[in-house]
């Protein structure tokens, strides 16, 4: 605008100039005219500015809740092998202790198979001597011993059963591995043997799938990718369901990815005396207060690479100040150092 007005004013110069250059040599027939420049004032800038103030401030995040499960097990293969059998689906309920999977035993099989048999004989030496002849009692030793051996092979053999069997952990809600694939033919899939189905092969540790525990219900709060700043174990929270409010305070925290999200889940404690329902809760985590702090509008922070500052206005003149900010909570950012109280910012 005021490149505009001086464009004007250089325009209306020029003019007269010519003006008088082609009427010099008719100043004797003309009466000369005086030439009106005119000027246009510019207007001061004006800033729009807050006072920095002194007061109370507090942290608080405002969190959707609700009541869930957000605990689990993880079920994971003991042995490497071959999956015989899958009993479960995604999404069944299961009781602590139930089959959800089976590996191909067939070596253990013939193994115990043997060890029966060396038993059985085992067994019938000792019966043979006891009845027929006059052992020394040092074959007889012998023999029994072979028998005690042979037996705790043999229970342990059984027992290594287990190994080829995958039990739920607790009651709750079966979740498979991402990897695997129930009810597929593993003819038709390439790569099978890093697929979970029937006939596929697995190792020692891989997980089979998680049980979410349904023992107990509890009041969650989910945050994705950010977690909350400052909030810890027993930071209270205010609960608020409709008419009904409540204290609670923070019991755990859990950090799990889901679907490339980092995800942060808070268990909340609510007192003994709440009366909450299964409805949604709004969540405000009291994360901390402070009192006749230096208090300055949040928009009125400014950052750079390496530096953050504001803008004071002091008798009309702008200049920056580097400041060191705190708490910060909506509209209001506490500021550390850099300002005192009572000065001007620029918020614009």
């Amino acid at each position: 605008m005021i490149f505009s007005r001086l464009k004007r004013i250089a325009a209306v110069v020029s003019a007269a100039v010519t003006a008088l250059a082609f009427g010099a040599g008719c100043a004797n027939d003309k009466e000369r005219e005086e030439i009106v420049v005119p000027i246009y004032e510019t207007k001061d800038i004006k800033y729009n500015t807050e006072e920095v103030t002194i007061g109370d401030i507090t942290q608080k995040y405002y969190v959707d809740g609700g009541f869930g499960y957000p605990y689990y097990e993880k079920v994971s293969f003991k042995k490497d092998g071959l999956i015989s059998e899958i009993l479960v689906e995604e999404n069944d309920t299961v009781k602590k202790g139930d089959l959800l999977c089976t590996l191909d035993s067939e070596e253990l099989d013939k193994e115990i198979e043997e060890k029966a048999v060396y038993l059985e004989q085992a067994k019938k030496t000792v019966q043979t001597l006891r009845t027929e002849g006059e052992p020394s009692a040092a074959e007889l030793q012998l023999a029994e011993v072979s028998v005690e051996v042979l037996q705790l092979e043999y229970d342990h053999l059984e027992q290594s059963y287990d190994d080829y069997k995958v039990f739920a952990p607790c009651d709750g809600v079966f979740k498979p591995d991402k990897k695997a694939s129930f009810g597929r033919d593993i003819t038709s899939q390439r790569g099978a043997e890093s697929l979970i189905i029937e006939g596929g092969r697995v190792k020692a540790g891989q997980s089979f799938g998680t049980i979410s525990d349904h023992s107990q219900e509890y009041l969650v709060c989910d945050v994705y990718d950010i977690q909350l700043e400052n909030v810890n174990f027993g930071t209270k929270v205010s609960l608020e369901q409709g008419v009904t409010q409540a204290q609670g305070k923070v019991v755990d925290m859990i950090a799990d990815n889901a679907g490339g999200m980092q995800v942060y889940t808070y268990v909340i404690e609510p007192q003994e005396d709440s009366d909450l329902s299964d409805l949604p809760v709004k969540c405000c985590f009291d994360v901390y207060s402070k009192l006749d702090t230096v208090i300055a509008p949040s928009e009125a922070i400014k950052k750079s690479k390496d530096r953050q500052y504001v803008e004071l206005l002091i008798d009309g003149t702008k200049i920056e100040q580097d400041v060191e900010t705190g708490i910060v909570d909506g509209d209001s950012t506490e500021i550390l150092s850099g300002l005192s109280g009572g000065e001007q910012v620029i918020v614009n």
